[in-house]
């Protein structure tokens, strides 16, 4: 009887051990320059502070703007939010993070600079690995990437680069730029989000492929392509599918 009651107390504690949620770690790289129109600046300011809300204990969300020179804008410029791990009554104490939470992104948004011309997306996902390999094993890590994915910086600018006239010659320039920055995130998923753009809608049909060709290879670790979506807020607000198709990819 004894060893019957052991045994069901056993088997009840690892059921529950096993159902505890995994912290999850959520890097946003987040496009902040002019060519994103108004409307979807707000929808994607709207989808984080729903996100916000949604955030569980032990989570934590790491907002990282895309800036012109983002080696020395966007270090001192990066929010970093962490949900507390200690549990208190009535969940009192993630309703305080929250609103706490909320507060902080609204004075991070309006920080950042409106009139910022050139945009250093490659920059930026330096950052956001250096912030991903820093964060401690055992929680689950996720990069989510919202913009219009045109690098427009003096080395290159993406709306008139001949290296991106055509899908070919993308990928091979970010094959080359890949090895050159040593850029990996092995068993991070990935997924990417497209935000509205004045600088994007006239683009030949052509560039537009050859943009997401680019992206599609830079940013491939091993089986995992990372696909491009038209709606970025999505992204944001209801990843959990696309990360799923991206986890499956990476360990198959």
């Amino acid at each position: 009887m004894i060893a019957h009651r052991f045994s069901h107390f056993a088997l009840l504690f690892l059921a529950t051990a096993c159902s505890q949620r995994a912290p999850v770690v959520t890097v946003e790289v987040i496009d902040t320059s002019m060519s994103i129109t108004p409307r979807a600046e707000h929808s994607a300011q709207t989808a984080v502070g729903t996100q916000i809300s949604r955030m569980g204990r032990g989570d934590r969300l790491i907002l990282i703007p895309i800036t012109g020179d983002a080696q020395n804008d966007a270090g001192g410029r990066i929010l970093r939010l962490s949900a507390p791990t200690e549990r208190e009554p009535y969940d009192t104490e993630i309703h305080r993070f929250q609103a706490e939470a909320q507060k902080k992104f609204a004075a991070w948004s309006a920080s950042i600079d409106p009139h910022q011309t050139t945009t250093d997306i490659l920059g930026t996902l330096d950052i956001a690995r250096q912030e991903l390999v820093e964060i401690p094993k055992g929680s689950k890590q996720r990069l989510i990437i919202v913009s219009d994915f045109l690098e427009d910086e003096p080395s290159y600018r993406f709306v008139s680069a001949p290296q991106l006239v055509n899908e070919a010659r993308a990928t091979a320039l970010a094959s080359i730029l890949r090895r050159e920055r040593e850029f990996s995130l092995p068993g991070v998923p990935i997924c990417l989000g497209r935000l509205e753009s004045s600088d994007f809608a006239p683009l030949s049909p052509q560039r537009k492929d050859a943009v997401q060709a680019f992206w599609s290879v830079y940013l491939t670790d091993k089986n995992r392509l990372p696909e491009l979506h038209f709606d970025g807020t999505g992204m944001l607000t209801g990843s959990d599918e696309c990360f799923s198709a991206a986890t499956h990819a990476a360990t198959n």
